[in-house]
């Protein structure tokens, strides 16, 4: 790596790493190589332990490896809500993975493939710790092809997983939980997890109040912003 660019990168900013399991030999290597590039400490921890109250608007890398796309919509958008100041970089992405619903995570600020080689790795997290982004040409060119003109409540829609947007249309066709549950394969539990992130992000309590929203917000059953 060019030292000039080494120099560059010596902030003085914290780096997380966000996996399954820190002891692990991978993940360890790939924490000593990022704290290379970054010239400061880069840590390993958990999910869990990234929402501590010191961690507030340091860069955050996610190893997608470690997570379903469930799991990953989940964890960005906790981060997104809890931690919208920090930076996030996507590390070990394949190249064939469809990356397009990171347009619902203002937070992810760039993307890292494992075919990466160390340079490029290196200008991906000099340029998203200087505030800029890092994403591949197709995903730019999607952006682009699908921009929208702003809504009353296109925002709030575009935060929503794909899991909440089927929560809203199933309360909207007047579902119960346990409806819900059946028709989309999973526990109660689940149910009631993903509608009280739905009912968080359009800032309501109950699925009365989601109805009002839609209603309020002029959405047919289904139909996007």
């Amino acid at each position: 790596m060019d030292m000039s660019m080494a120099r560059n990168m010596r902030d003085g900013g914290n780096t997380y790493l966000v996996v399954s399991h820190c002891n692990n030999l991978a993940i360890r290597l790939l924490a000593r190589s990022i704290e290379t590039q970054r010239g400061t400490t880069c840590r390993a921890i958990n999910r869990d332990d990234l929402f501590h109250d010191q961690i507030q608007d340091e860069l955050v890398l996610v190893n997608v490896l470690d997570f379903s796309a469930t799991e990953l919509e989940q964890l960005l958008g906790k981060i997104q809500e809890r931690k919208g100041l920090c930076r996030v970089i996507l590390v070990n992405a394949d190249r064939g993975d469809d990356i397009f619903f990171l347009l619902n995570w203002p937070v992810v600020k760039g993307v890292i493939y494992q075919q990466d080689n160390d340079a490029l790795v290196s200008k991906a997290i000099e340029v998203v710790s200087r505030g800029r982004s890092w994403f591949p040409r197709s995903y730019m060119d999607y952006l682009v092809r699908h921009r929208k003109t702003p809504t009353r409540c296109g925002h709030i829609y575009e935060s929503l997983t794909s899991r909440e947007r089927q929560m809203l249309d199933h309360v909207v066709r007047g579902m119960s939980n346990h409806e819900i549950a059946d028709a989309l394969c999973l526990s109660t539990h689940t149910v009631k997890a993903h509608l009280q992130s739905l009912y968080r992000k359009v800032g309501v309590k109950n699925r009365v109040g989601v109805i009002r929203w839609v209603h309020d917000n002029h959405l047919e059953e289904g139909q996007e912003c």
